[in-house]
């Protein structure tokens, strides 16, 4: 692990890069708020204002436990799509239920396209919860 110092609107921000199974998870003031990954920045789940604002993906729960397993996101399991993205763009993928956060993926399709399709792959998963990223910033946010 290394540490850095950035200046960011006149006050300082202390970051670290911990390195995990060649992953770099980013953590600006002790939160793990980004981590990079083939060569892309990717937010965490733990990044609270971009989970906030991003575009969501809601799932029915038959979906969850396997996008708990690092599954990606497909057409039949999605129940509502939340604002408007291009293909490529990074979206939130969360439980039909409750809005919890379950996935930061990449959208295979645009939002306009995604709505009309009904079968086949339409998110390709990133990171979600259970995984290594999640896990040690979960455990960085335990007293």
């Amino acid at each position: 692990m290394f540490k850095n110092e950035l200046e960011f609107d006149e006050r300082k921000t202390r970051t670290e890069v911990i390195e995990i199974d060649g992953e770099q998870l980013i953590l600006f003031d002790g939160k793990p708020l980004l981590f990079k990954a083939e060569g892309q920045l990717i937010p965490t789940l733990f990044f609270e204002r971009y989970i906030a604002s991003a575009p969501k993906i809601a799932v029915d729960r038959g979906a969850i436990p396997h996008i708990c397993n690092g599954a990606d996101v497909m057409a039949p399991g999605v129940r509502n799509i939340e604002k408007s993205f291009l293909k490529e763009g990074f979206v939130v993928v969360v439980d039909e239920t409750h809005g919890k956060p379950l996935a930061v993926g990449r959208a295979l399709l645009d939002s306009e396209t995604m709505r009309r399709t009904e079968r086949g792959p339409i998110v390709k998963t990133l990171h979600y919860v259970g995984d290594k990223i999640y896990n040690t910033s979960k455990a960085l946010q335990e007293p």
